[in-house]
């Protein structure tokens, strides 16, 4: 082979490359277009593991169930379909000439996990207070009270909140916070009289079938006052007044037979 057609062959390979490279520069899909490109590889939160979502609703939402959802749901300690039985120890205070002590009993029935209706049966105990007593030494007189006697009553309860509180990070303690109203009837020296009722309370729940309950409940009736102090009067009527007790309670319930 002669010089002159050796450098006309390198010639030749020479643009057939410089072709080939600006094709290349132009398609830079056809450049590995024969080899397969390596899956990607999976990130964390792919690999994680799948939650079941059917678990968590059974186990943190009552029943699993969508139309049952709320903010607390599975409580520890629940009340629909439960009747309760309570006995309570309290204070009234209403005439300053008397100090009455309240022994009451009520039971009741949960129609859902925020309402219920109680029957109440209160006996109330009655002495001199210390300033009717200081008042009879001093003056050698005394007052016209009107003692109560008895209250029988119904009334309605929403227990609008519900929750727990943590003790020192120890122990964990459920609750309901609840709203009272009702009506019904004192019993005193002079009469009988309708007594409606407002309140609020606290319950504090031991486990499933025992809590301790603490009511505040404001009472009013208009009440009949007899002379007590004219002796040639005794016993006659006086007039009128509005009597507003307020009365403070607490006791243990008993959450029996139900669901």
């Amino acid at each position: 082979m002669s010089i002159s057609t050796f450098l006309k062959s390198r010639q030749k390979i020479w643009r057939f490359g410089m072709i080939a490279t600006g094709l290349l520069s132009i398609h830079p899909s056809l450049a590995g277009s024969t080899h397969a490109q390596p899956p990607a590889a999976a990130s964390p939160t792919e690999e994680a593991e799948q939650v079941n979502v059917d678990a968590i609703k059974e186990k943190y939402w009552a029943l699993g169930n969508e139309t049952e959802l709320g903010v607390v749901q599975n409580r520890a300690f629940t009340k629909k379909g439960k009747y309760e039985l309570s006995v309570n120890l309290g204070v009234l205070y209403s005439d300053p000439f008397l100090d009455i002590k309240t022994l009451s009993f009520s039971a009741g029935y949960h129609v859902s996990e925020y309402l219920s209706f109680h029957l109440i049966a209160m006996k109330h105990l009655s002495a001199p207070s210390s300033a009717l007593q200081t008042f009879q030494d001093t003056l050698g007189a005394t007052v016209s009270t009107n003692i109560p006697s008895t209250y029988l009553g119904a009334e309605g309860m929403g227990s609008l909140f519900y929750g727990k509180l943590s003790v020192l990070g120890k122990s964990i303690i459920y609750y309901d916070f609840y709203f009272l109203g009702g009506v019904g009837a004192t019993n005193t020296e002079s009469g009988t009289f309708v007594t409606p009722s407002l309140g609020l309370g606290q319950r504090f729940y031991i486990n499933r079938l025992l809590s301790f309950r603490l009511d505040y409940r404001l009472m009013y009736y208009n009440e009949k006052i007899l002379e007590k102090e004219v002796p040639t009067q005794l016993g006659q009527l006086r007039g009128w007044r509005g009597n507003w007790s307020n009365t403070v309670n607490f006791g243990i319930s008993f959450s029996t037979f139900g669901n």
